[in-house]
């Protein structure tokens, strides 16, 4: 296929999807503001490629209107909302009122990141559980497995083994509602092998382990990074994300999380070219709009234009496709 026939299948495709948003209430505009058209034939057109995020987090003071704002400018057609709050079980509330407004663009989870969570409180099960039953989430996420926290955000280390009997409980919970699990876990030996055997104890739970098996800048020199891609191997049921490993110069505040999977010119390193190449079947796009900061409009556009120039670089479109919306679609029914 020449780049005169992507450019046209893929404009023809985002009228599709432009139209049926349009008639549904969305209001998705296809004024290209932040002109983020960077993958593949997409640009020649100025059609903005469609964009599924798997990984956002609500914050305090976010409005669904915002939200959506952002969303329609960076051309992302969908959004996986998580609840980012120490605040208890209402932590939700906020996820489910953006959702009301816009339903067809919001992918809803429930928050899993407050105490009663890294307690193992069994409470949050039931909770869940009844979460799920409403229809109205379709994952739970981020569950905190080993998280080293921002000590400068006052944050708790964090170290549940993703094979206690707590996790399994939970497994089962989200593997019967059909739903999706996203889990942050640092790739420390003992981590990896409990996340296994969650994998092996329930072969039917879709769980995504974010940021490409990438470690903690924190836990850098001691650990480095996994090499997730022989896990998802022998796990089909094992997805990650390309959030939270944008280069510093892209990240709010000029902070770094993690590690970049691209050097300094923003060219991917070959090891995670060819994990984005070789699992591009189970390898999401998202942003991980952690903070206040991620929800402003610089970050927000930098971040989708990193993103667009990641895949740009792939062997070819239909992987650029599949990484940055059709994975998502398939993964929850859109």
């Amino acid at each position: 296929m020449n780049s005169q026939d992507l450019s046209r299948r893929t404009f023809i495709k985002h009228c599709l999807a432009t139209a049926a948003l349009v008639s549904s209430g969305c209001g998705i505009t296809t004024n290209d503001t932040f002109g983020t058209t960077q993958f593949k034939a997409a640009s020649r057109v100025r059609v903005r490629p469609t964009r599924v995020d798997v990984h956002g987090h609500n914050v305090p003071g976010l409005t669904a209107d915002r939200a959506i704002s952002l969303m329609d400018r960076a051309g992302i057609s969908h959004m996986v909302l998580m609840a980012r709050t120490l605040k208890g079980l209402k932590a939700d509330s906020l996820t489910v009122e953006i959702y009301k407004q816009y339903p067809q663009r919001i992918l809803p989870f429930v928050s899993s990141m407050y105490p009663a969570w890294h307690r193992q409180d069994e409470q949050v099960l039931s909770y869940t559980e009844k979460q799920l039953s409403t229809g109205i989430f379709m994952g739970v996420g981020e569950v905190m497995l080993r998280y080293y926290g921002t000590p400068s955000r006052n944050e708790p280390e964090i170290n549940i083994p993703a094979d206690s009997r707590f996790m399994k409980k939970l497994g089962d919970i989200v593997e019967h509602y059909n739903a999706v699990m996203l889990v942050h876990m640092e790739p420390e030996p003992e981590a990896i092998r409990s996340l296994e055997n969650l994998l092996n104890y329930n072969k039917k739970l879709r769980l995504i382990w974010a940021h490409c098996g990438t470690v903690d800048v924190r836990g850098l020199k001691t650990i480095g990074h996994f090499n997730i891609a022989a896990l998802m191997d022998k796990h089909p049921n094992l997805y990650t994300d390309i959030s939270g490993v944008q280069p510093m110069s892209v990240a709010p505040s000029g902070g770094l999380r993690r590690p970049r999977i691209t050097d300094a010119s923003g060219k991917l390193f070959p090891r995670f070219k060819e994990l984005l190449e070789m699992h591009s079947d189970r390898v999401l796009f998202g942003l991980d709009t952690c903070w206040e900061e991620s929800w402003d409009e610089e970050p927000f556009r930098k971040w989708v234009e990193w993103a667009d120039e990641v895949v740009a670089q792939l062997a070819d479109s239909k992987i650029a496709e599949r990484i940055m919306h059709e994975n998502a679609e398939k993964l929850f029914n859109i």
